[in-house]
């Protein structure tokens, strides 16, 4: 009975059964952080390619080719311009990168941006 006392009250390697029980969390955290950030990114990202694409139809120029190469490495599902009679209109759609989380795995989803500017004076129909 008194071994027992002592083996229970023993504290050796508490602090790495700790660890192990606490490091998975660190890194699911970690990981859902990661992806957070990859979700800003692509907003931003996103509404920059819709705004550079529709300031570049706003001046006669090509929209999907601009929108593209502002987006940079950001994957563009699509490019759709709308010309009205005084301003156009650009929607961007982009794939946001995601993380392989564990026990929840890739999610696939989309963010869209539109930007609308006024076509410029000389250049109306």
């Amino acid at each position: 009975m008194k071994r027992l006392r002592t083996l229970v009250k023993n504290e050796r390697g508490s602090q790495l059964i700790e660890f192990v029980a606490v490091f998975p969390m660190v890194i699911l955290a970690m990981m859902i952080i990661w992806q957070m950030a990859l979700v800003a990114y692509t907003v931003v990202v996103t509404e920059a390619a819709a705004r550079d694409g529709a300031r570049a139809a706003a001046v006669e120029g090509n929209a999907e080719e601009v929108a593209k190469r502002s987006a940079g490495n950001l994957r563009l599902e699509s490019v759709n311009t709308e010309k009205g009679d005084e301003d156009v209109t650009v929607t961007v759609v982009a794939k946001v990168p995601t993380v392989s989380i564990p026990f929840i795995g890739r999610l696939d989803f989309n963010f869209d941006a539109d930007a609308t500017i006024p076509i410029e004076e000389g250049l109306k129909d």
